[in-house]
């Protein structure tokens, strides 16, 4: 099971670093006022897509790895970053004005980086530190 821990602990860099790539982007849709184009719908949907991932590793390392209390706030945490993630992505798509999309997808990626930075401090581990072994 220790790939399941690696591969979660690994994905967090692909989330973060999509996370990123789609937060410069949208910010630069959003303030050069242009049309919410395909690069716009690919970064917010990757994202959304490694988050999906992540989510899966980390509901299986809660089957197999030792539980303890620190991870009730990492999954609630998590969980909520998904949601904002996703929510703010569909809103995203429904709405009609290029400047309300690209601010609504902007919102959802930067509020799910913040709170999953905030998840992964919960159990104790700096957003870029790796750690060996566990």
């Amino acid at each position: 099971m220790i790939f399941l821990y690696h591969a979660h602990s690994g994905i967090r860099y692909l989330v973060l670093l999509v996370g990123l790539l789609a937060v410069l982007y949208l910010a630069f849709g959003l303030l050069t006022r242009r049309a919410f184009d395909g690069p716009a719908r690919g970064l917010a949907a990757a994202f959304t897509g490694a988050l999906d991932v992540q989510m899966v590793f980390g509901i299986l390392l809660l089957f197999f790895r030792p539980f303890y209390p620190a991870l009730i706030g990492h999954v609630v945490t998590m969980l909520l970053a998904i949601a904002a993630a996703h929510g703010f992505a569909v809103a995203a798509k429904k709405a009609d004005d290029p400047r309300r999309k690209y601010g609504l997808a902007l919102t959802g990626v930067a509020l799910a980086l913040l709170l999953i930075a905030g998840g992964i401090m919960s159990i104790g581990r700096g957003v870029f530190e790796t750690t060996v072994g566990s």
